[in-house]
């Protein structure tokens, strides 16, 4: 089957000091299919001090853009600890998304944007 280059989303590169792992070119994926490829990157994944409740906000209209989002990113947190939590936070709210949810996950999408390849 040859070297491993490419496996579920994480790019393998190997030298004579070691495994490389890096997600990249799946961020950029993402990104694309969010259509925030073009958009203004930002140098924090959340805004400080926020508070997401049960209660904020309206009900999404489309729920499974949210949860298809956040799928993403969890997956995305493998080699990008840098997200785990701002994720894991936004992971809570997968049964009933609202709109502040929605727009704290823009919000990581483009700390994304400012460092695809971290």
């Amino acid at each position: 089957m040859g070297q491993l280059n490419y496996f579920l989303g994480i790019e393998v590169a190997r030298s004579k000091h070691g495994i490389s792992l890096c997600q990249r070119k799946y961020a950029l994926e993402i990104l694309e299919d969010t259509g925030f490829l073009g958009a203004k990157p930002s140098r924090f994944p959340t805004e400080q001090n926020i508070t997401l409740t049960q209660e904020d906000g309206d009900l999404l209209e489309d729920a499974s853009q949210y949860r298809r989002l956040v799928g993403n990113l969890i997956c995305l947190t493998i080699t990008r600890v840098d997200l785990a939590y701002t994720v894991h936070i936004l992971s809570q709210f997968m049964d009933k998304p609202r709109q502040p949810y929605l727009e704290a996950a823009h919000k990581v999408l483009r700390y994304i944007k400012h460092a695809p390849g971290q």
